[in-house]
């Protein structure tokens, strides 16, 4: 019944353009964030739609779907840009997400966090002491789903990952303390290889099925 709700209207998501991802090294920091925006945006609106309306049946209360102007803090210099749903309607970086982000090298679909903000050190301690950390592994085992962390790196790298794995919840947790700045549970679509999925329907269809198993943390997270 699950996947027939989510699955029952097309999509309109046409995918992400395989042209677009040139623009991730446009040198001009201006130029590149009017580029990123003008080639992501329109299809991760639509995305956007079409994830909150297969995801709200099962949500305790309305999701919404954010995109990022890339203009802040100052002097930020854009390397990916993203679609996330949360439950909040302003402010939602300070909380988990439902994200889909989009990067020069790789597509990943996941839930994330920005490790720096304060409710961070709350969904440790869920993790750590309150059962979340194994509800999420089983959805990563289930799901095929890995944890990992980011650190930051300069620009045009924006950010790398130095842990991964499918189980160790605890040791993404160290290395967010020892240099991550960014907690993610979820998949990565590499490129070129996954082309024929990011520049498809097929990656909506594939973000509807992660997302609704990753929404049961989000919404106690959200509590």
């Amino acid at each position: 019944m699950d996947s027939e709700l989510l699955f029952e209207v097309p999509f309109r998501f046409p995918g992400l353009p395989e042209a677009g991802f040139g623009t991730f090294v446009i040198h001009d920091r201006g130029a590149r964030r009017e580029a990123i925006i003008a080639a992501f945006h329109p299809p991760l609106k639509l995305l956007g739609e079409d994830l909150v309306e297969r995801l709200e049946p099962f949500a305790k209360s309305p999701l919404h779907a954010h995109l990022p102007r890339l203009d802040w803090p100052a002097g930020y210099q854009p390397f990916c840009t993203w679609l996330a749903l949360s439950h909040q309607s302003h402010g939602y970086q300070a909380g988990p997400q439902l994200n889909l982000g989009v990067h020069a090298d790789h597509v990943a679909v996941r839930l994330a966090w920005d490790a720096a903000t304060p409710g961070f050190g709350r969904f440790e301690f869920l993790c750590r002491f309150g059962g979340l950390g194994a509800t999420l592994v089983e959805v990563a085992q289930k799901e095929r789903l890995l944890f990992r962390v980011y650190a930051a790196a300069r620009w045009p790298e924006g950010s790398r990952c130095v842990f991964e794995s499918d189980s160790d919840i605890d040791g993404a947790f160290r290395e967010v303390a020892r240099r991550g700045v960014w907690f993610e549970l979820g998949e990565r679509f590499e490129l070129p290889a996954a082309k024929d999925v990011v520049t498809t329907p097929a990656l909506g269809q594939r973000a509807a099925v992660i997302f609704r198993a990753l929404l049961p943390a989000l919404e106690r997270l959200a509590a």
